[in-house]
Order: C-alpha cells, then structure tokens, then sequence
C-alpha cells in the first residue's frame, strides 16, 4: 500500500517550504566598544552626575517559605542551631 499521489505532493512541498526557511540567512547587529563600555549602567549615567549610576538590585531576596511557617529555624520555641 503506498502514498497516494496527493499525499506524496504535499510532503513533497512541506520539504521544499522547510529546506528555504532553514537556508535564509539573518544578519545579526554588532556590538560595538561603546555600548560594552557602559556596562550595566543606565544610559543617564555619566561623570557629571555619579548619583545617576547606582544599581538597581535586579532580584530582591525573598524567603522559600513565609516567615509564619519556621521551615528554617524550626519552631520559635525550639530552635534549631
């Protein structure tokens, strides 16, 4: 039992549309010296005016747990050490 004609066509077709998507070619933009420069400094940070320049902490920290709960440091009646 074998393909039929259409069925063969179309998968014939699918390659075809596949192999061109897979071979165009996307050019990526260059990282230029300048914007390595700055680092992880905002874009309104300069010499002039340092206050600008400050870090944003990314992830503030939090618990794995809520504090209600003692998973780290057992019971506040027992505490683990």
């Amino acid at each position: 039992m074998g393909m039929s004609k259409s069925v063969k066509i179309i998968l014939s077709l699918v390659l075809v549309v596949f192999l061109a998507l897979a071979a165009t070619k996307t050019e990526a933009k260059v990282i230029d010296y300048r914007g390595l420069s700055r680092g992880d400094h905002s874009r309104n940070c300069d010499r002039a005016n340092p206050a600008s320049c400050k870090k944003q902490e990314a992830n503030p920290y939090r618990r794995g747990c809520e504090t209600t709960l003692h998973c780290r440091g057992g019971t506040p009646d027992n505490p683990k050490r």
